[in-house]
């Protein structure tokens, strides 16, 4: 488990990390906001964010974005606010599963829309990663 040790209230334009920066529980390590992932294992990584705006129409997107390969993985995640008037439903965790059979892998959770947020609250704010078979 990961978490934010302070609110984030800079970075939070497209391709910049949500900064978690605290293990909260497990072995895995941390090096700039990149989750280390040792290789010949299937890892399944979940995140949960809570965001404020600046907007009432803003909105927020992240997605595991895997370093080693240079691409994003998975389902990307939606936050809006409850404010916003726009018909479009929300999907706050972003999934990905990973195996590194080929080696060890980096990966980091990304910003990869935002439209006004101004924070990432640390206090319900996580990451997670799973090691599965």
């Amino acid at each position: 488990m990961f978490r934010l040790s302070a609110n984030q209230t800079t970075g939070l334009t497209v391709n910049n990390p949500i900064r978690f920066d605290t293990v909260a529980a497990g072995t895995l390590a941390l090096a700039g906001y990149a989750i280390q992932l040792p290789e010949n294992r299937m890892f399944r990584l979940t995140s949960g964010l809570s965001f404020s705006f600046s907007n009432n129409n803003g909105s927020v997107q992240t997605c595991w974005y895997d370093m080693t390969a240079g691409q994003f993985v998975g389902v990307t995640s939606q936050h809006i606010p409850p404010t916003n008037t726009t018909p479009w439903s929300q999907q706050p965790v972003a999934h990905a599963v990973i195996s590194t059979a080929g080696g060890a892998r980096s990966v980091q959770l990304r910003v990869s829309a935002a439209s006004s947020p101004n924070g990432v609250f640390a206090a319900w704010s996580f990451a997670e990663v799973t090691e599965i078979l």
